[in-house]
């Protein structure tokens, strides 16, 4: 049944697991057990980073997207990044630094509803942008959470330190 509930399922395989396991466990998790709508919030002006749970070890954050709205360039200050789409349809483009520091797009790929894909800065950099002509929604699990990252400054064209924050925070309570 599908249920705001159930993310408390995956919060508890996720505790119980180690960063390992993390891929595996999203990969055969069944989203569609999941009633999100009470986590969502969204902004016609950016993105919204919704954050369902969040501990020493990990976060969990339900992004909510208009058409058109992106990250900028970005990198994950040395964690990992999973993302699942739920909803809707995401580009994600990668960047890596040339011998002169030079920001490079060296590849893109489309993401698909039920689609996991992986990123961190051993990888490089990314943006992910809503490609879908309606809303998409998305679920980015971060092996420690980020408090700050890189991102690239268009006008400046370098990268700066940004801090990190959320939305809405409706951590769920776990039940025994």
């Amino acid at each position: 049944m599908k249920s705001p509930d159930n993310i408390q399922k995956l919060i508890a395989l996720l505790s119980q697991s180690s960063t390992e396991d993390y891929n595996a466990i999203l990969e055969s998790f069944d989203f569609s057990s999941i009633d999100f709508k009470p986590f969502e919030s969204w902004s016609s002006k950016k993105y919204t980073r919704n954050c369902l749970y969040r501990d020493a070890h990990f976060e969990l954050i339900l992004l909510c997207w208009e058409h058109g709205q992106e990250t900028a360039i970005h990198g994950h200050d040395g964690e990992d990044c999973w993302v699942c789409l739920l909803e809707g349809e995401m580009e994600e483009v990668f960047y890596k630094l040339d011998r002169d520091k030079d920001l490079l797009e060296v590849g893109s790929h489309k993401i698909l509803p039920q689609q996991l894909t992986f990123m961190n800065d051993r990888i490089g950099f990314h943006k992910i942008e809503n490609s879908n002509n309606g809303k998409s929604i998305s679920l980015h699990l971060y092996a420690k959470p980020i408090e700050n990252c890189v991102s690239f400054d268009e006008v400046s064209q370098k990268f700066v330190e940004r801090a990190l924050s959320y939305d809405t925070f409706k951590q769920p309570t776990l039940k025994d």
